[in-house]
């Protein structure tokens, strides 16, 4: 660590504890300082300074995971340079106890400061990411704790250039309570876990501010891209009012939309009171891209609730050193994926034909996901810790989006149906905001008493069939009950539906071929012995150039017999493939013809709009 820094940490220390200390706090306050002091390598300098310890050695720890991220990472990697000393500068002895655990020694009766470097350029894992423009800093991978200081209030100290803006969930200091320091770039936590859930965002942003219903918000963007930030402004105002619809108040006065537009980096995270969305920085101009946006800032909206308002049992409170085990992690994930686009289309920000296509997406996935008879959603939900996406797992396990998605939709109509239009699902997540709010938790039993409840009927037969079961649905009869139906367009002059020939596999252009990325377990592929990363240079002994198998493939009929000819450890080899069958057009979701009065008031209550009269 430079001299430079160490004097500057001891200046900022001095003004801190001799000016403000007292002013902030009625009890024992954690100082963090960071500095952004070598930006284009990034680095920053991070320096806490603890309260008097009440015992001889301190262990401090890095989390291992991060909130709204079910995967232990290896966070620690970034670290480097730890000291330890006392408040009069003495230098304390220390050993790594494991991997991301540091203990010091000899603190009885001392206030402990703890310094350290970090590297951060962790950009699309929303982690932490420094540079010449700005840094991310989500301070479960920046801030170590102690578990006997994890409940004391948190002072954040950021030092980084005059021309950034600093912006976070967390409280800013005010100016008028500080000397000879910037209280633009400090923020105060009331402890250690609501800091480690509201990342920060410092640097240069372009940053909005708007009020609803006598609530703040605030949107950040850094990075250039084709979006519209007066439109984004626009239509995030009208989103954050469409909670009403599932819960009864808000859990913040203050919510802040950080955006990053950037090359490379997509996802988002859910915080205490804001979001971090990455996105391509052309991916906003387009409707089917700015959809993308908005549906994702709905998803991490409806999060502030269902996630950092109420947890499943095993997640309360965080244990931030290993993985937080339930069998409910699909409500979490994939209620929110459920709840997202009801909210956006209350608000009219989606049309009903985009509802609709965004259901026939998630319908044709779940038909071409044979994991579904491999693993439950409760399975998915405890492993989600293991799981690791590619082929295995998408032919062997389900996803707690995707089929939380499913469960949750089964539930509202389910819920509806029984109640005669009276409660739906949305009830459920108002009961879990308002009766088990967080230090609370619940369990699989406190659902079933929700749900029964709700509809004065037993809900265990059903929770082990599609919770614990694996889940089948019959897609017409539950799309009828909304007057709906599915649909793959033109059929030939018998009124059969037309098909085209089928492999099963998924491919991405190499140099010398089509490389598979996919193979569906059970499709024609599978059963000639095609794998993953087999490349398939030629079809029927002619060289195929195409980008996939698509164009080629229109040569051939379901039933044909085809010669497919792939390296495998450089090997060449060919197999025989019966070719399979699926629909030539794409699966749509639309109205029935003469829906009845019952149905299209179902669709009503599930929807909150009128039933759609044509495809628009």
């Amino acid at each position: 660590m430079s001299k430079i820094f160490l004097l500057f940490r001891s200046w900022v220390s001095v003004v801190i504890y001799c000016l403000t200390f007292s002013a902030i706090s009625a009890h024992a306050t954690v100082v963090v300082d960071i500095a952004i002091d070598q930006p284009q390598h990034h680095y920053a300098q991070v320096a806490i300074e603890f309260d008097t310890s009440t015992s001889s050695e301190v262990d401090y720890h890095l989390p291992v995971w991060r909130t709204g991220r079910y995967e232990i990472l290896n966070l620690a990697n970034g670290i480097r340079n730890f000291t330890a000393a006392d408040s009069q500068g003495n230098q304390l002895p220390w050993r790594k106890l494991d991997k991301d655990t540091w203990q010091v020694q000899q603190t009885l009766n001392k206030k402990i400061t703890i310094s350290y470097q970090v590297y951060a350029n962790q950009l699309g894992q929303r982690t932490r990411h420094i540079d010449d423009s700005h840094a991310f800093i989500d301070a479960s991978t920046v801030v170590m704790y102690s578990e006997a200081a994890r409940a004391e209030r948190h002072l954040i100290n950021l030092h980084v250039p005059a021309t950034w803006n600093s912006v976070s969930g967390l409280d800013s200091v005010a100016v008028s309570k500080y000397k000879n320091t910037d209280a633009t770039h400090q923020f105060i936590a009331k402890n250690y876990d609501v800091l480690v859930d509201s990342p920060i965002e410092t640097g240069l942003n372009e940053h909005h501010k708007f009020k609803v219903d006598g609530r703040d918000y605030e949107l950040v963007i850094w990075g250039k891209g084709n979006y519209d930030s007066d439109k984004m402004v626009a239509d995030l105002n009208v989103l954050v009012q469409q909670s009403k619809h599932v819960w009864q108040g808000y859990p913040f006065e203050r919510y802040v939309f950080m955006v990053h537009a950037t090359s490379g980096a997509r996802g988002a995270t859910e915080h205490l009171n804001s979001t971090i969305i990455q996105r391509s920085r052309f991916k906003f101009s387009d409707r089917k891209d700015y959809l993308g946006f908005i549906s994702t800032a709905a998803h991490e909206f409806v999060h502030t609730w269902n996630v950092k308002q109420y947890r499943p049992s095993g997640l309360v409170p965080y244990d931030y050193q290993k993985e937080n085990y339930s069998t409910l992690l699909w409500l979490s994930e994939g209620s929110t994926s459920y709840l997202q686009n009801q909210l956006l289309l209350r608000g009219g920000l989606m049309s009903s034909k985009e509802f609709l296509e965004n259901l026939a997406k998630r319908i044709t996935g779940y038909l071409h996901k044979p994991g579904r008879a491999s693993q439950t959603v409760a399975q998915a939900s405890f492993d989600k810790w293991l799981e690791e996406g590619g082929d295995y797992d998408k032919n062997h396990s389900v996803n707690i989006y995707s089929e939380g998605f499913l469960i949750s939709w089964l539930l509202d109509f389910s819920l509806m149906e029984k109640t005669a239009l009276k409660k739906s699902y949305r009830d459920v997540h108002n009961t879990l905001y308002q009766d088990y709010k967080i230090p609370n938790s619940f369990d699989e039993r406190d659902l079933l008493s929700i749900l029964s409840d709700i509809t004065n009927e037993d809900y265990q037969q059903w929770w082990q069939q599609n919770v614990h079961g694996y889940a089948s649905v019959d897609f017409n009869e539950l799309l009828a009950k909304a007057g709906l139906t599915m649909s793959y367009g033109e059929k030939d002059e018998k009124e059969q539906q037309k098909v085209k020939a089928w492999t099963g596999i998924t491919t991405k252009k190499v140099t010398h071929g089509l490389q598979v990325t996919r193979v569906e377990k059970n499709s024609p592929a599978w059963k000639a012995g095609l794998t993953l990363d087999d490349i398939i240079v030629a079809v029927d002994g002619l060289r195929i150039s195409d980008k996939d198998m698509t164009t080629r493939l229109k040569n051939f009929n379901p039933t044909d017999s085809v010669s497919v000819t792939f390296f495998r450890r450089d090997e060449l080899i060919t197999r025989k493939v019966i070719l399979g069958e699926i629909p030539s057009n794409k699966l749509k979701v639309v109205t029935v013809k003469h829906a009845s009065d019952e149905q299209k008031a179902f669709f009503n209550y599930w929807t909150g709009i009128e039933f759609p009269t044509s495809d628009n």
